[in-house]
């Protein structure tokens, strides 16, 4: 029986690539450009990190007119809690206007930042603890527990919007109007703060608003089966939230029995979208080597078919058989990337 193993790569076909020798494309990523030479190009319509996630897993109808988020805040709560639908994943950004919008800016977690965020929470917890209470579940990431309605679905992943207009969520937002109000008092509140004022004066950017993201009602449960690699926590809490058992990545080439597969690595996107310091290059060699080549072999093998989702126009589909089609022109992340900018 062939199994299928998704290979989630976000951010891929977004690299900066006039930034990279073209001898690294064209020669030392060996098992990305067998792919990308071999597969069949399928179109896709999942670009954010919730909605191929949500494909990946079958959870959402891909017919629905606005695609949900992946509920992600239910992996945080109690047995009681979850049985709601209000509460939400909360982290600091700063929206930038630009224009006739807002884009959205990453305030990153470090000491100083950090200190300020927390100081801006407790507040916003006390101002506003009629309409929720949020507590603290990791590093500069909270969990908001609404009181009085339902929480929105419309926002993805974090990592998904960063860079990104705010526009199309505000839009969103005002379908939601308790939750609309709630949040512009909430974006009041900040601006006006004393930190911002502080971090104005230091030449720091403000911390004028929170991105919410995870509401919903959870996920029903995958096939328990389906072997899953990441070294993201969050998404490996939400996995465990599913009941699968969350492997890392480093332990692909230890899959002995056929099955299918998803395995995620969120490093490319974290690299483009945070303040991540790590040579790309040596990024794309790694995941080449240790991602790709013991999958590659599974493949070779005859069990196994990859498919590659990187939020991109197109899904890689490449099964045992398409291994062998080598009078197929010889292709590379530049190659794709002209085709997607429609040349």
């Amino acid at each position: 029986m062939r199994r299928t193993v998704q290979i989630v790569l976000p951010g891929l076909f977004d690299l900066p690539l006039h930034e990279l020798e073209p001898k690294l494309l064209r020669q030392e990523l060996p098992q990305l450009n067998r792919i990308l030479r071999r597969a069949t190009a399928k179109s896709n319509q999942a670009y954010t990190i919730d909605a191929i996630l949500a494909s990946a897993l079958a959870l959402h109808d891909s017919l629905q007119a606005v695609p949900a988020g992946l509920a992600m805040a239910q992996a945080f709560a109690d047995d009681a809690a979850a049985k709601t639908e209000r509460m939400l994943l909360c982290q600091a950004i700063h929206l930038r206007p630009d224009m006739h919008s807002a884009v959205i800016v990453p305030i990153p977690a470090d000491e100083d930042n950090l200190q300020d965020i927390n100081i801006l929470i407790n507040d916003l917890s006390e101002l506003f603890k009629v309409d929720y209470n949020i507590t603290a579940v990791a590093d500069g990431l909270f969990l908001l527990q609404l009181k009085q309605f339902e929480a929105p679905t419309c926002y993805p992943h974090i990592l998904s919007v960063l860079g990104k207009t705010a526009n199309p969520y505000i839009a969103q937002s005002r379908q939601h109007l308790p939750w609309y109000k709630l949040l512009n008092e909430i974006q009041m509140f900040m601006h006006q703060h004393p930190v911002n004022q502080q971090r104005i004066q230091r030449g720091t950017l403000p911390i004028n608003s929170l991105w919410f993201w995870g509401g919903g009602r959870r996920c029903r449960a995958p096939d328990s089966n389906l072997a899953w690699f990441c070294d993201d926590p969050l998404l490996n809490r939400f996995a465990r939230s599913l009941g699968l058992a969350p492997r890392p990545c480093s332990e692909i080439d230890t899959i002995a029995k056929p099955g299918d597969a998803l395995v995620i690595d969120l490093r490319l996107l974290e690299l483009l979208k945070t303040e991540r310091q790590a040579p790309l290059e040596q990024l794309l060699l790694d995941i080449d080597h240790t991602l790709l080549e013991p999958l590659l072999a599974m493949a070779h093998k005859g069990r196994t078919q990859i498919v590659l989702r990187a939020g991109y126009e197109f899904d890689f589909v490449l099964k045992p058989s398409a291994l062998m089609k080598f009078w197929r022109t010889q292709k590379n992340l530049s190659d794709w990337a002209t085709v997607g900018d429609g040349s």
